[in-house]
């Protein structure tokens, strides 16, 4: 394991890392950080917000806040009510399947109401019938989170994150991107340490819960985790072990590919993806939480961190 730490550290380096936390069956064996960089240093996460999108939208049905995954999204959208886009269920959100139109990408970036934006998307395609990984989906999705929250009593998204799931897990100071309207932008932006998204790891990895507290129901990390029926590597908003293929692709209009040179050893890795190698990585079978930051790098394959760890275990 010790070399295998190594590696993994110097192939991080390599690739730009500036921060590297690996934890084995909750405690933190290795930690690596740039000068000047500590686990509390907040870095840019990029899409990796978008998996806390989904456990917040689990804490929700446990509160019974949103009923299902089932329901349509015209439950809690008003303005799709009675229109084909209406039939969309939180589920196919959930899994990029939904069958609307992308929205621009920098139509969305650089909108002053994000909601607005996403929420004018039409339905051109047919739900599940193909992934489209699209920021606009998420929006829509904390869009609903943001409507459902506040008819609890909660200002709003950004409450709701802080309330029920950030502080209860221990973690520090973090910065949320926000429009002009105030609305966390749901599909990328939150900012904060790499301890902080180690414990978001360590959540997922333990089923939902932290010490006594079962912060999201076992139940949904279950579901959120299993492989959605359009996208074998892609569960509840969060990547995962599918069918293996050498550079993951985000959408069929995305040039981008993800360099991945071999399949994950384990057929239980999940990961957060933020743009450009920002990770986590959780391998419950093998009691490992894997977090990594670094400046945005497309060369970053994403087998070798977790494989060298994976097979160090075993």
């Amino acid at each position: 394991m010790r070399d295998a730490l190594a590696q993994a550290q110097a192939y991080s380096d390599e690739q730009q890392g500036f921060g590297l936390i690996v934890l084995k069956d909750g405690a933190v064996i290795h930690r690596g950080f740039d000068p000047g960089v500590t686990g509390a240093t907040k870095t840019v996460s990029a899409s990796m917000m978008k998996s806390v999108v989904a456990v917040l939208i689990g804490i929700a049905i446990d509160r019974g806040f949103i009923g299902s995954v089932d329901d349509p999204a015209e439950f809690y959208l008003p303005e799709w009510r009675g229109q084909p886009r209406g039939k969309v269920t939180v589920r196919q959100l959930l899994t990029m399947s939904s069958g609307l139109e992308p929205v621009g990408f920098a139509d969305l970036l650089f909108a002053p109401d994000a909601n607005k934006v996403a929420l004018d998307a039409t339905l051109t395609g047919q739900p599940d019938a193909r992934f489209y990984y699209s920021n606009s989906t998420s929006q829509v999705l904390g869009a609903i989170l943001d409507r459902q929250v506040k008819q609890q009593g909660y200002d709003g998204f950004a409450e709701f994150l802080h309330r029920d799931l950030w502080c209860p897990l221990g973690n520090g100071e973090a910065l949320l991107w926000t429009d002009e309207t105030g609305m966390p932008r749901a599909y990328a932006g939150l900012h904060a340490g790499l301890e902080d998204w180690a414990r978001i790891g360590e959540l997922i990895r333990n089923s939902g819960r932290v010490g006594d507290q079962q912060i999201v129901s076992s139940d949904w990390i279950a579901a959120m985790t299993q492989a959605s029926p359009s996208n074998s590597q892609f569960g509840f908003h969060i990547w995962r072990a599918g069918d293996w293929t050498a550079n993951r692709a985000y959408n069929p209009d995305n040039p981008i590919g993800i360099p991945h040179r071999e399949p994950f050893a384990a057929d239980d890795v999940v990961f957060f993806d933020g743009f450009g190698g920002q990770r986590v990585y959780i391998i419950p079978s093998e009691g490992l939480t894997i977090a990594r930051v670094g400046s945005v790098n497309l060369e970053y394959d994403d087998a070798i961190v977790p494989n060298l760890l994976i097979r160090a275990v075993e």
